[in-house]
């Protein structure tokens, strides 16, 4: 039996649909008449509405309400996933490439084309922060924030972690100057220069950046593109070698758009607590999921304070908001310090238009959209790989996240490729940057965080025929 009213009345509509009692295009009732017939508050059945529309089973017309929405046919990919990594099972030292710098200074992170949308949800964040600029007293802007950060933001984020399964207090959560400031304060609360730090293979490239700063070892594990690290690697490497931490995203992992499953988690924590070894978790994706719920976070299965959970607002409201956070568990007292050396204080005015927009309930609004839409454009884009890039052999098929991974002819090599592609306007993000080895050269991370506008469907066009003539 779900244990939240709104998770009820949810699964009683659900259960309505599914059976026909509730057929395609039927109005269902309003809110006020849900409120009345379910003895319920207007929010838990604007909650339920919300999560049934993110799910596609329901959709909101504009001063109609809401109705069951027509089956969707789904749309077969014909292109498998690629098969799971078998990277080299030692630790090596890591070297961030010059690529990378230079994708980061044509601030493309998201491929393709810089966007120029804006993401619904925006503006009335814009306001939020306008009001909180506004009513900011002038002995407030004297002094730095508090180095935890807002006590209200944590309130908001501590009741918001709920959702992935933690509980939590907001007085075991420090504010951070976004995700990647979130796991460097993890790694430096938990190794020390030269130690072993296990990650996933293919990884984040941000996490290959930090090891390589920390003068931290790379340990890559195997991984799958639907299930993410492979445990039974882990299990081996552990045996072998004296891991200090584990880097790991368990929901919807870039590049690939892994999730791993719930039994995994758990293993992994069986594999790691009893070894005294910290878990890094990075879960920036973790709202970003196309279907029925939100996967539960390595972090809420955890009792023993070893997972260190780091996220931020850069992938689920905006990227030009570098405000995130961690839950440092057992290492919180070293966490704290570590924020006041590197980072001081936080900006008070982000944080309390961010709170107040979190308040306002403005952020679920938001995030019911983006879901929608980043599940339509990765079903687009699925389609318009076969059109534009005939020549790729797999395609991973994420349920969530921003991106997938796309592998292409053994002969193509999408580092060199990079360069004629940007002469031509185009940036893309080649497999090599993903890994510390000497991998995934014919592999490309492919982002479907924007809608498919004509622009960008001529630049997955441009980008096959420079394919094309570049040895596939």
């Amino acid at each position: 039996m779900p244990e939240y009213l709104y998770q009820q009345l949810e699964q009683t509509l659900r259960d309505e649909i599914k059976s026909g009692q509730r057929a395609p295009a039927d109005r269902l009732p309003s809110v006020r008449q849900l409120c009345a017939e379910h003895e319920v508050s207007k929010s838990t059945v604007l909650v339920a509405y919300g999560r049934l529309e993110s799910e596609g089973l329901i959709e909101a017309r504009p001063r109609s309400g809401y109705f069951v929405s027509a089956p969707q046919k789904t749309k077969k990919n014909i292109l498998q996933s690629p098969a799971p990594s078998q990277p080299t099972s030692a630790p090596a030292e890591v070297s961030a490439g010059q690529v990378l710098v230079d994708i980061m200074e044509q601030g493309a992170a998201f491929d393709l084309l810089p966007s120029t949308e804006v993401s619904p949800g925006n503006e009335a964040l814009r306001r939020c922060l306008s009001r909180a600029q506004r009513q900011q007293s002038s002995a407030e802007q004297l002094y730095y924030d508090e180095p935890m950060g807002l006590s209200s933001l944590r309130t908001q984020l501590a009741q918001r972690l709920g959702q992935s399964g933690s509980q939590i207090d907001k007085n075991e959560l420090v504010i951070t100057s976004g995700c990647q400031h979130a796991l460097l304060l993890a790694l430096m609360a938990t190794t020390q220069p030269g130690d072993v730090v296990a990650v996933e293979s293919p990884g984040y490239y941000g996490v290959f950046q930090l090891l390589e700063t920390l003068g931290l070892q790379a340990l890559e594990l195997p991984s799958s593109a639907e299930s993410g690290i492979s445990p039974d690697a882990l299990e081996l490497a552990l045996q072998h070698w004296n891991v200090q931490a584990l880097m790991i995203s368990p929901c919807y992992a870039t590049p690939t758009g892994a999730c791993m499953p719930e039994a995994n988690k758990r293993r992994i924590l069986e594999l790691t607590q009893p070894r005294g070894i910290a878990i890094i978790e990075d879960d920036i994706y973790g709202d970003c999921y196309f279907g029925l719920q939100r996967p539960r976070s390595l972090h809420s299965y955890d009792d023993t304070g070893s997972v260190l959970l780091c996220s931020s607002f850069s992938k689920s409201l905006s990227r030009d908001l570098r405000v995130g956070w961690i839950a440092p568990g057992r290492y919180l007292e070293q966490v704290k310090r570590l924020k006041v050396v590197t980072a001081l204080a936080s900006s008070r005015t982000l944080q309390q238009g961010i709170s107040r927009f979190l308040e306002e309930g403005s952020l679920d609004r938001h995030l019911r959209h983006m879901r929608q839409q980043h599940r339509d454009q990765c079903q687009e884009l699925q389609t318009l790989i076969p059109k534009y890039l005939p020549m790729a052999t797999r395609c991973s098929q994420p349920e969530g996240g921003v991106a997938l991974w796309l592998e292409l002819p053994d002969s193509v090599d999408t580092v060199s490729l990079y360069a004629k592609a940007r002469a031509l306007g185009i940036t893309i993000t080649p497999g090599r940057l993903f890994t510390a080895q000497d991998r995934y050269q014919n592999f490309l991370r492919m982002s479907f965080a924007h809608p498919w506008t004509t622009k960008r469907k001529e630049a997955l066009k441009k980008l096959g025929k420079l394919v094309l003539t570049n040895g596939a």
